[in-house]
């Protein structure tokens, strides 16, 4: 195949949307990895907001245990000091675990209570000497001298939790050194702000206490025995996460440094339906582009054909409507000669007419000529039609009626007519030929049998459309035909020729004499047309 210049530009509108696409693709990719990231950032720094809330609570209860052991008229004993911590806890709605230890100045038990005991492992005169080491000692001796609060390492308890150990110095309101308290509290009430949040589940934390033990809601791993038999199912070595997906901030609680890590549990993958669909749809594009051009480049060989095969068809439809132009004209003169053959036969029948002086033969050529009339009418109706095959039903069937009434109606005779047709209404010369005749013969029946020298008669004819067939209603102001009538047995030339007309309709034929003398004649034409 010989290369051209269109062959160099779709090459190169090609390769220019491939460049694009993977442009597309590597910041849709960059995108999504940031969303994710965002995601961990928010749902960790939402949950450190929280847990400095949790340290205010601690701050709360710690201080204002303070305060009140230092600022009492006299120094609480065990049982004010519980009353005071259960109203505490109520005031700011606290409900875990809590242990406020009073030690005197030579490390000895004075007393341990909890919102709801006394004592409850009999410590009370037991020496802090048998469970630290004298590093810890000397801090609580230190600690005794100062103002402040402090807060060493958490503890595995014995009551079954791990409690953050506060320490503050115990004194009178002479600020008279008589030891020090040693409030414990729930690591788990702090801990337990991570795990809030509707997407709680799709993370996992990890604190770590002094860059080297792991504390988690139920146990504290720095060594020590352990006596929570529970385990923290959330504990982030459950999970095979690895150390590089972590995010840190660390939070100081009294100058004990906590570090605090959330990653996700499962990492969420960047979705590879929007590379895969961005690929596919370049290539079905590509493929198209390809198809294009190649039938493009056929099109263009078959041009030159088809202009040529164009000239000669638009030759060809000019003789054709030529052609057409005669055939239309000679059906004209079809329809015209046959007019006029009909009203020759009209006038022969005339003549026979006048030679006759039978009455019964006179009316039988008059009924007949009628009926020549009526479909003379139809020839001369599609003789003037533009389609030459429709005729408008409405304009036939009053120039019928003022025929026939021309020819057999009385000077003295006073008619009222009423012709409910639409005037768009449309049929083929074949329908409205077989209407026209039984339209004749009903007229012509009223005239003779019906209407009245000496009384206003009244004829009506509607054509009505229904949505599977039509009606014709003819009724007139007669005294109508008797009930023992017999439209089948009948041998009345004329209701012969309307119940054949009615056949061949596809139709069927009612008669009623509610008051009014009325035919009705349900029909489908040969060929419908309603403009």
């Amino acid at each position: 195949m010989k290369i051209n210049k269109y062959h160099i530009v779709i090459v190169t509108i090609l390769l220019i949307g491939l460049l694009f696409l993977n442009q597309f693709i590597s910041a849709y990719y960059a995108l999504e990895r940031k969303k994710i990231d965002d995601n961990l950032n928010i749902t960790h720094s939402d949950a450190m907001i929280r847990a400095r809330a949790g340290i205010n609570v601690y701050a709360t209860l710690v201080s204002s245990l303070k305060s009140y052991t230092k600022n009492s008229t006299n120094f609480p004993t065990d049982v004010e000091l519980q009353n005071y911590l259960n109203d505490l806890l109520n005031e700011i709605k606290f409900d875990n675990s809590i242990i406020v230890n009073y030690i005197d100045t030579t490390h000895v038990f004075k007393y341990i209570i909890s919102p709801n005991e006394i004592d409850a492992l009999g410590l009370k005169g037991v020496s802090v000497k048998e469970f630290i080491d004298k590093d810890r000692l000397d801090q609580l001796d230190k600690l005794m001298l100062s103002e402040n609060i402090s807060l060493f390492s958490p503890i595995n308890l014995r009551e079954g939790w791990v409690g953050f150990p506060f320490n503050f110095s115990a004194r009178d309101k002479n600020n008279n050194i008589l030891g020090y308290f040693a409030p414990i509290i729930n690591a788990k009430y702090l801990l337990d702000y991570f795990y809030e949040g509707n997407n709680s589940k799709e993370f996992v934390h990890k604190f770590i206490v002094k860059n080297s033990f792991d504390l988690t809601r139920e146990a504290f791993y720095d060594g020590s025995e352990i006596y929570n038999v529970d385990k923290d199912l959330e504990y982030y070595k459950n999970f095979d996460v690895e150390e590089d997906n972590y995010i840190y901030s660390d939070i100081n609680v009294f100058n004990l440094k906590l570090r605090v890590g959330s990653a996700f549990k499962s990492k969420p993958k960047i979705s590879n339906t929007i590379a895969f669909l961005a690929y596919l749809w370049y290539f079905i594009i590509s493929f198209s582009i390809l198809i294009i051009y190649n039938q493009f480049s056929k099109n263009k060989r078959l041009n030159k054909n088809l202009k040529f095969a164009n000239t000669e068809i638009s030759n060809q439809n000019l003789e054709l409507e030529n052609n057409l132009t005669k055939i239309q004209t000679l059906i004209k003169e079809i329809h015209h000669r046959v007019k006029n053959n009909m009203q020759m036969i009209s006038g022969i029948l005339t003549l026979q007419q006048d030679e006759s002086d039978d009455a019964k033969v006179k009316t039988a050529l008059e009924q007949s000529k009628n009926r020549i009339n009526s479909m003379a009418l139809v020839h001369e109706k599609l003789y003037g039609s533009t389609s030459l095959k429709d005729i408008n039903t409405k304009e036939y069937l009053e120039q019928l009626i003022d025929f026939v009434e021309r020819t057999v109606k009385s000077e003295k005779l006073n008619l009222k007519k009423t012709i409910n047709i639409d005037s768009h209404l449309i049929f083929d010369g074949d329908t409205t030929s077989n209407i026209g005749l039984i339209i004749n013969e009903l007229v012509t029946n009223s005239f003779k049998y019906a209407f009245k020298k000496d009384s206003v008669n009244a004829l009506n004819i509607s054509i009505l459309r229904e949505p599977d067939f039509y009606v014709l209603v003819y009724s007139d102001s007669g005294p109508g035909i008797p009930e023992n009538y017999g439209f089948e047995t009948s041998t009345s030339l004329g209701m012969q020729l309307i119940l054949i007309l009615t056949e061949q309709l596809q139709g069927k034929l009612e008669y009623s004499n509610d008051g009014i003398s009325t035919f009705k004649i349900y029909f489908n034409p040969l060929v419908p047309s309603f403009k």
